[in-house]
């Protein structure tokens, strides 16, 4: 699978440019987009960053645009969409006229803004320790629900950064399977949060792929990543 690839429907009329409302939230996933392409998280133009940000005209979700560097972001570099994917408004490619399109990856964005409420800021990174954490499926040793498997923490000290406070707290990360259609990856996160409202964890895995992780706001959602992060480290050297 391209990890940054555009949406499989192509868009028929030409867009409108980006609105000024989205003009902050574009400022803040820029400069996470420089951080974490830094850290080595967003090589190769791959993973997506988005923000859901209300307007006059309704919510839009502002999500960097198909195979843009994240490490050299413009204003121009996104795409707004309404909450069924419907594209809003694009930006220009550098030094054309062609506007921005949305990568695949932004359905997945969209399943978590209908089904996560308090989700205003999406980040989606491909790290190396995400990407090999589950080499052979040994999540789902771990048990699952609705089919879905995941990786249990206790006793570690860094949930509390997924605001999982109580002492005997166990976190459970949600691990989806990599389809090569993205849009079933989609479909597989948006059935499972719909059955699953109470679920805590403010983060998923996409096996041998990356993670995903939201906030209410880009410090909080920052936050989440950070410590999914962790513990995807950890879980390597748990196999190890």
């Amino acid at each position: 699978m391209v990890a940054d690839g555009p949406v499989p429907s192509a868009v028929h009329a030409e867009p409108p440019a980006l609105s000024a409302e989205t003009l902050d939230a574009r400022r803040e996933l820029i400069a996470l987009g420089a951080r974490y392409h830094r850290a080595g998280w967003l090589f190769g133009t791959s993973g997506n960053l988005s923000a859901r940000v209300a307007t006059p005209g309704g919510e839009r979700v502002v999500v960097t645009a198909s195979g843009r560097d994240k490490g050299a972001l413009t204003e121009e570099d996104f795409v707004e969409l309404d909450l069924a994917g419907r594209v809003l408004a694009a930006g220009l490619a550098a030094g054309t006229s062609e506007r921005a399109r949305p990568s695949a990856e932004a359905t997945i964005h969209l399943a978590l803004y209908r089904t996560r409420p308090g989700a205003r800021v999406a980040l989606h990174v491909h790290t190396v320790a995400s990407a090999l954490a589950d080499p052979d499926g040994a999540f789902a040793a771990r048990g699952s629900s609705e089919g879905v498997p995941h990786l249990g923490f206790s006793g570690l000290e860094i949930v509390k950064g997924w605001d999982l406070w109580e002492p005997d707290a166990v976190a459970e990360l949600p691990v989806f399977a990599n389809w090569p259609e993205v849009p079933r990856i989609a479909d597989a996160i948006e059935r499972f949060y719909r059955a699953h409202p109470e679920a805590r964890v403010p983060a998923l895995l996409i096996a041998r792929h990356g993670i995903t992780a939201w906030g209410a706001d880009p410090a909080t959602a920052n936050r989440h990543l950070e410590v999914t992060e962790f513990l995807c480290q950890v879980a390597l050297a748990r196999r190890r």
